[in-house]
């Protein structure tokens, strides 16, 4: 019966003492609130790099909306490593260029030229416009436009539950001049 007062006693003066409380609440919190602080430096960084990859897409679109001169191949490569000093981007990207006429008399979408840098995408061919249709803005008959697709991805340098991110970024213009001439 003594030892069971004692114990009790024990658990009593235990339960009261607050000596240590700061330390262990510490111990606890601190963790969480540095991988909170983590997390929200790397979601930013996140919708930054998103935005700066639309941003350079944009550009690379309206770039090529204003050229009155047919391309090269050795443009559009160059264009890609604009993309990617544009978008600040660390991992390799893709992007495929295309040039899209709406056709009235069989009320379809055609593929002009399309070209390609990068392995995520292959040349933009006839069979894949009825996915696009979808996206792409009502045209007039005979209008052309610039496609402009890109891909690269976002590696967070700390993992806080995201991973690696495909950042697609899908922009089209209207020419400003004559059509665009993809040789």
């Amino acid at each position: 019966m003594q030892t069971i007062r004692k114990l009790f006693g024990f658990i009593s003066r235990f339960g009261k003492d607050t000596r240590g409380v700061v330390t262990v609440e510490a111990v606890i919190i601190l963790p969480l609130l540095f991988w909170a602080l983590a997390a929200v430096a790397i979601f930013f960084d996140g919708f930054r790099t998103r935005s700066q990859a639309e941003k350079a897409a944009f550009t690379v679109a309206d770039m090529l909306s204003r050229e009155t001169n047919a391309i090269s191949a050795n443009y559009i490569t160059n264009t890609r490593t604009l993309f990617d000093s544009l978008a600040n981007s660390n991992a390799p990207s893709s992007m495929r260029i295309s040039t899209i006429r709406w056709n009235s008399s069989n009320a379809q979408y055609e593929v002009v030229r399309s070209r390609e840098r990068g392995s995520h995408f292959a040349e933009l061919r006839q069979s894949d416009v009825s996915w696009l249709g979808e996206r792409l803005p009502t045209m007039a008959a005979g209008d052309f436009l610039i496609l402009v697709e890109t891909s690269n991805q976002f590696n967070p340098i700390l993992n806080v539950g995201l991973g690696d991110i495909e950042i697609d970024t899908f922009v089209f213009t209207r020419p400003r001049g004559p059509q665009l001439v993809i040789e």
